[in-house]
């Protein structure tokens, strides 16, 4: 009877060491299997980030240059110009003006940037500096008509007009060109916080 006894409590030992044997090889399997998948969506995450980064710093890029560009050749106004100074600077401005175009057709590209990383100048805020650039541009370009028709006193009252405007577009175009700066910056940190880079 003993032996009988012994068995039973061998058996229900080496039971309970299967069943508990079988309840941490789930429990490590189930862990394991969770820190696979978030290591897959961190690694994911983090490919999208380097693709969205390269994306933004080529177009802001460009566009930094286009504005630096404008900045320059608005500061030089007041000299003399000759007609093939003006037409490229006029291309420049179609430049600018195509560019924003273009952005507005890839929005989605833009604003994902915003989804993976902390920048001031969202979509929207881009757009509506270049519609402000855009109105004082035109504006400039009518008080030259008007320049160009007056005489005496008017003509040197519309001057000064002129030059001021000229000094509030410089301003504007700076305003994007340092919030652009600025985003470009930000996105450089965090990836370079990413990666751990000194």
């Amino acid at each position: 009877m003993t032996d009988h006894v012994s068995f039973i409590e061998l058996s229900a030992s080496g039971l309970a060491g299967a069943v508990l044997t079988q309840a941490l090889t789930g429990i490590f399997a189930y862990h394991g299997d969770r820190r696979k998948e978030n290591s897959t969506l961190k690694m994911t995450y983090r490919s999208k980030q380097i693709e969205i980064a390269e994306s933004f710093y080529f177009v802001t890029g460009e566009t930094m240059s286009i504005v630096k560009r404008n900045i320059e050749y608005w500061r030089d106004r007041g000299k003399p110009r000759s007609d093939a100074s003006i037409s490229f600077f006029k291309d420049e401005i179609k430049k600018l003006d195509d560019y924003f175009e273009n952005l507005k057709a890839t929005t989605w590209k833009h604003s994902l940037t915003g989804l993976y990383f902390n920048i001031e100048f969202s979509y929207s805020k881009l757009i509506a500096a270049n519609t402000r650039s855009h109105a004082m541009y035109l504006r400039l370009m009518d008080l030259a008509d008007r320049i160009k028709a007056a005489g005496g006193d008017e003509k040197n009252t519309l001057l000064g007009a002129y030059f001021t405007m000229i000094f509030d577009l410089c301003g504007e175009y700076e305003n994007i060109y340092h919030l652009l700066e600025k985003d470009m910056d930000k996105v450089k940190n965090e990836l370079q916080h990413i990666f751990k880079i000194a």
